[in-house]
């Protein structure tokens, strides 16, 4: 249960705290745009780790 509502609220506090102003990532105004970009990247994030893990087993 608690995973399933940490699902929405993480990405929801990130839409919320995106830097305004001058910064090198450009804020996304849009609800849908910024899901899924946040998807794309939350699968980028998983392809690494899954590679990273696979990297340090040595048998």
């Amino acid at each position: 249960m608690f995973l399933r509502v940490r699902q929405f609220v993480d990405p929801f506090f990130q839409y919320l705290n995106q830097p305004i102003g001058k910064s090198e990532q450009n804020a996304v105004w849009s609800p849908n745009r910024f899901w899924y970009l946040y998807r794309i990247d939350l699968l980028e994030k998983c392809w690494r780790k899954e590679a990273a893990q696979k990297g340090q087993r040595t048998y």
